[in-house]
């Protein structure tokens, strides 16, 4: 039984409310080699058109009663707490995790299919915002450093790695749809200034 929108679940500890089935379209992830001097930017490519798209369930947790408002709202640094709490679940249509969530009751919402639209909606454009201005504030952060450092700042393996993880951790939502055939098929450049000759 796959969770449909605008129905509420419990698990053990809290309360979901289930955006339902969507297609999330994990992008491909492309850092530049950061293994020679002088370099002046430092480029992401997140490559859509070599994407893997696939169906899935998404749960998402509620505080108490309340929808987060980051459904209806971009909210980046709710968002973020968000991703980092892991209050979104994005399961796999037959995971064996679906059975953890017990139906409670189903809202009444007037569309519900203009409803889930704009949910999804909502989540890829906080994902979007909240790349950008994880990539802002680091720009800011290296460009208070020295020449030298800026420039080496990414042969730092832990400075490359969170870089990695962090856009790891929102990749999923970057591009989440509700049919196959709406997912991207671009290339997103984000580029970071290192300074370099």
């Amino acid at each position: 039984m796959t969770p449909k929108f605008g129905e509420i679940y419990r698990t053990k500890h809290d309360t979901y409310f289930a955006v339902g089935e969507v297609v999330t379209h994990n992008p491909q992830l492309i850092l530049d080699n950061v293994n020679y001097i002088g370099k002046k930017n430092f480029v992401i490519h997140i490559k859509f058109g070599q994407g893997i798209a696939r169906k899935a369930v998404l749960m998402v947790k509620m505080s108490g009663d309340q929808l987060p408002k980051y459904l209806d709202r971009t909210d980046i640094k709710l968002f973020a707490d968000a991703v980092t709490n892991q209050e979104l679940q994005l399961m796999n249509v037959d995971a064996e995790e679906l059975s953890t969530f017990k139906f409670r009751e189903e809202l009444e919402i007037e569309d519900p299919e203009d409803e889930k639209i704009a949910y999804v909606a909502s989540i890829r454009e906080n994902t979007i915002q909240l790349v950008e201005d994880y990539l802002k504030t680091l720009q800011a952060k290296i460009d208070k450093l020295s020449q030298r450092k800026a420039n080496h700042y990414f042969s730092s393996k832990a400075h490359y790695e969170d870089v990695k993880d962090f856009l790891l951790s929102v990749a999923p939502y970057m591009d989440l749809r509700l049919k196959e055939n709406q997912v991207r098929q671009d290339e997103w450049r984000l580029k970071l200034r290192l300074g370099g000759q």
